[in-house]
């Protein structure tokens, strides 16, 4: 399934390294120091570090347990356990798992402080773009395709869906033949 947006962020002159992006916790990283303060705009937004990357937890009961990922890149690739400088950061919002509306205000808040606090280029599943429209209407098609099918977006019902789907592919890694008992 195809529900994820990612928007890449890519910047054209300063690279922020792990202490600059470290600040959109609100907090300075202690081994490292910022070199920019940009990134503190988007503390207000509740970003925290999950493992190697930044996210935006839920606190409604539906949906996902993240809305809104963040992931520092180097090369087009997650950057993991890499202290920068970055090429981009990407945000990753599922519009299956998130409940529409208060998610998708979310998610473009991120977009708009991003694009006001930094001078980067803007790619939407790796295609440029020069506004939140395309993200908004890229939403609306999955919403309205799950609806149709008799899915909400945030419900149980589609994270179980998901939760099945990457069951299936990691059933793919096993063999369930006669001959391995």
């Amino acid at each position: 399934m195809d529900e994820d947006i990612l928007i890449d962020f890519k910047f054209k002159q300063d690279r922020p390294g792990l202490g600059d992006l470290f600040l959109i916790t609100g907090t300075e990283h202690a081994k490292f120091p910022a070199k920019t303060r940009n990134f503190e705009q988007l503390a207000h937004l509740g970003f925290e570090q999950i493992h190697d990357f930044f996210g935006i937890l839920n606190e409604e009961e539906a949906g996902d347990d993240v809305i809104v990922w963040l992931f520092p890149m180097i090369r087009g690739e997650e950057a993991i356990q890499h202290a920068g400088p970055f090429d981009a950061v990407r945000l990753s919002y599922n519009a299956l798992r998130n409940v529409p509306g208060k998610s998708v205000d979310v998610l473009e808040e991120c977009y708009d402080l991003l694009l006001e606090n930094f001078d980067v280029q803007v790619l939407l599943n790796g295609l440029p773009i020069a506004g939140f429209e395309p993200v908004s209407e890229k939403i609306s098609q999955i919403v309205g395709r799950w609806r149709a099918e008799g899915i909400e977006p945030g419900s149980e019902a589609a994270l179980l869906l998901e939760d099945d789907e990457d069951w299936d592919d990691e059933d793919d890694d096993f063999n369930y033949s006669d001959d391995d008992r």
